[in-house]
């Protein structure tokens, strides 16, 4: 009938020694993926190319190539079935890590309203707003129009030939404070800016 599942060899389904042994090499395979290259990922905020893919990639599928060379031999007792399940979780492995690297890039796209609500996420976004805007040149107002209110306003001295953006400490795995200093000339245009430790 239809409904019915399909009939199994029992032999498909014994767990054998083989069978265990891959198993624990599998979990600590991953424990060791996850707490290894996926904190590494986060910690340095790596962001998706066919570099980090490449990267990311490479560990898993040569644990995929070690198995598919065991499958080759004669001395081998496992099953397609157990094959399968670790080539499960070496895609599961791939597409976790693609996941996490396409969230790391598009955190680190500026967002004006990300840059003015969150202002610890600055430190994120700030080399790819630096990529895409030429600050040189531009007035004060312009400035602000780009990054909003400075934070000079929370000195108690105020420069008016700077403007101060606090970035946090996401930007450095030292996790020192930064800011962001821009200075002006005595025309009131941008001449330079730079990224300091605060």
């Amino acid at each position: 009938m239809g409904g019915e599942w399909p009939i199994v060899n029992q032999q498909q389904l014994r767990w054998n020694s083989h069978a265990a042994v891959l198993g624990t090499v599998l979990l600590i395979y991953m424990v060791v993926y996850i707490s290894v290259i996926i904190r590494l990922i986060y910690h340095y905020r790596i962001a998706l190319s066919f570099e980090s893919v490449s990267l990311v990639a490479l560990p898993v599928l040569l644990l995929l190539l070690i198995l598919y060379l065991i499958s080759r031999t004669s001395w081998s007792k496992l099953y397609t079935m157990h094959y399968w399940i670790a080539g499960i979780i070496g895609v599961f492995l791939i597409g976790f890590s693609i996941y996490a690297l396409s969230d790391n890039q598009s955190q680190q796209r500026f967002d004006y309203n990300r840059w003015v609500g969150y202002p610890d996420q600055r430190a994120i976004m700030v080399d790819d707003f630096l990529q895409k805007y030429d600050l040189i040149g531009l007035t004060h107002t312009e400035v602000m129009n780009r990054l909003g209110a400075n934070d000079n306003a929370k000195r108690v001295q105020d420069d008016e030939g700077q403007v101060v953006y606090d970035l946090g400490s996401k930007r450095r795995t030292d996790y020192t404070n930064e800011r962001l200093i821009i200075y002006f000339d005595e025309r009131g245009y941008v001449k330079n800016y730079e990224i300091l430790p605060k």
